[in-house]
């Protein structure tokens, strides 16, 4: 593979992904707002992959860049979820809870980003 298929293949599917998530309303079926399930797909893309770049440059094996990212994903996600119950809990009123649930879903689509661009093998 050349140097332009590293970056343009993985650069596609991840694309495709997003589209496909948005299309399917995967981010609403998970819990996240209907007035913003579609902008944090696309809020948290380039930040996954400005992550997965940085981990890349840094080094770390690919190993630990899944498992690291995927991890967090995890912990990303349940954050958001507990903004979520805090959020609905005080009718509204908790701006703080609303605010972890909103970046808890932007760190979550960045970061299952990175995780799917770790998954990808590059040359150093």
């Amino acid at each position: 593979m050349t140097r332009f298929d590293h970056i343009l293949i993985p650069g596609f599917v991840l694309l495709a992904s997003a589209l496909l998530i948005q299309i399917s309303g995967l981010t609403l079926l998970l819990g996240a707002h209907p007035w913003w399930a579609q902008k944090v797909i696309w809020i948290g893309l380039p930040i996954g992959i400005g992550l997965a770049m940085t981990a890349w440059a840094l080094r770390l094996p690919r190993p630990l860049r899944q498992l690291g990212f995927g991890l967090s994903t995890f912990v990303a996600f349940l954050i958001a979820e507990a903004g979520k119950t805090q959020f609905t809990a005080s009718v509204a009123e908790n701006i703080a809870a609303g605010q972890t649930w909103y970046l808890g879903w932007i760190a979550t689509c960045a970061l299952i980003t990175a995780t799917l661009a770790s998954l990808f093998r590059y040359s150093q």
